[in-house]
């Protein structure tokens, strides 16, 4: 979704390595979704990484910040930046609601013909729920279409980021360019740590439904959002010649993907392992859940940042890969959408048995399946669709927003 909402003037083309990590992103949800059901995520090393893949919301909690956030970001840092409501949540709708009500009618129709479990949500208030994108407020899910949950905490951001970005623009005023890049970041940081802290005391609310509510709002991974933001403010100001640090620290994280994405699969590792808390659906500790939300974040943070190093995009677009990268990108919000959809079915075709499936080869059935589908959804209802609401702006072509 790179330029959705910004001009071309100040904005160049499509960056492939954020191609890339929708794509990763979206395909760790679903990893951790088939290690979920197929009872893997409970099983060693693997299993623990596999079921972790859940960290692929923060990816895209972090990528929606980062690409939504950058008009206000330039803005703030004494650059032009057009930047209108209207088209912002025309375009918003367009990329979220098409692919996302399709999925839901399919959701519904297929819990109708199996019945049993997957049936086990279907009623008028759940159906009504998912039509206002509610789940995530209520906890009224169906068993397919659990992870949608993620599209309630992004569209309360998508409502909530134009009026946070006016009500943050007066505390990062400053004298000079490096000032406000400066003020940007530390907001960033001290938004992080409210985020933190909510995460933290959602885990002692006693009452599970409310907890959830807490622990899965905006607020409560605020610091996911602040993390993109912040990466924002980074590279705009790298675009704009403002040195924001002098140390060299920052111009090796800004030009070193490959450590970047080695300190990502690391901390990776050291999420799967209880310090970030039980696997299954077992409630999590305070601590627990702090050590969840910031190695999550960390995570996202190191993936974002390499996909945005410099140079990245350009080795990317010569490369023979850059087309299926750009496909990729595409798909991966289609992906997310009907893969545990995909679980489903091939579940119940397969006469599979709950926590007790073989994790490889449905893995990899899942992942062709969703791949397949998500390329129907984009080329039949939400690349018409987006090309119709982008029609007759000045702004760059859309690319899929991310998902989680």
């Amino acid at each position: 979704m790179v330029g959705d909402d910004l001009s071309t003037r100040h904005r160049p083309g499509r960056i492939l390595g954020l191609d890339l990590l929708r794509a990763v992103a979206a395909w760790l949800v679903l990893l951790s979704h088939v290690a979920f059901w197929t009872g893997a995520g409970a099983q060693g090393t693997l299993g623990g990484l596999a079921v972790r893949g859940e960290l692929g919301v923060a990816v895209f909690f972090a990528l929606s910040a980062f690409l939504l956030s950058a008009p206000f970001v330039r803005r703030g840092l004494g650059g032009a930046a057009h930047w209108s409501a209207r088209r912002y949540l025309t375009r918003r709708a367009a990329r979220i609601l098409p692919a996302y009500l399709l999925a839901l009618a399919a959701v519904v129709a297929v819990a109708a013909f199996l019945g049993g479990a997957a049936a086990s949500g279907l009623d008028v208030p759940t159906v009504l729920v998912h039509l206002v994108i509610g789940q995530g407020w209520t906890g009224r899910t169906f068993q397919s279409f659990t992870q949608s949950w993620s599209l309630t905490t992004e569209v309360t951001f998508y409502v909530l980021l134009p009026l946070i970005a006016a009500a943050a623009a007066p505390l990062t005023r400053a004298p000079s360019p490096v000032q406000r890049a400066r003020r940007m970041l530390l907001l960033c940081a001290l938004v992080a740590v409210g985020g933190l802290a909510l995460q933290t005391v959602s885990a002692l609310v006693a009452d599970p439904h409310w907890a959830g509510v807490l622990a899965t709002s905006a607020a409560g991974h605020a610091a996911w959002f602040a993390i993109g933001t912040a990466v924002t403010v980074l590279v705009e100001a790298d675009r704009a010649g403002i040195e924001v640090s002098s140390r060299p620290t920052l111009a090796v994280v800004r030009t070193s993907p490959g450590t970047l994405v080695l300190l990502a699969l690391v901390l990776w590792v050291v999420a799967s392992t209880p310090v970030a808390g039980p696997r299954g659906i077992d409630p999590s500790t305070a601590s627990e859940a702090l050590a969840a939300e910031l190695l999550y974040g960390a995570v996202a943070a190191c993936l974002l940042l390499a996909a945005t190093s410099r140079g990245l995009t350009d080795a990317l677009t010569s490369s023979p890969v850059a087309r299926g990268l750009r496909w990729l990108g595409d798909i991966s919000y289609a992906i997310f959408l009907w893969h545990v959809l995909v679980l489903q079915v091939v579940f119940a075709a397969l006469d599979l048995r709950l926590f007790a499936a073989p994790f490889a080869p449905t893995l990899l059935l899942v992942t062709i399946v969703s791949m397949g589908l998500g390329h129907l959804s984009w080329v039949l209802l939400e690349s018409p669709v987006l090309a119709r609401a982008h029609r007759g702006t000045d702004a760059p072509a859309p690319q899929p927003a991310p998902r989680g």
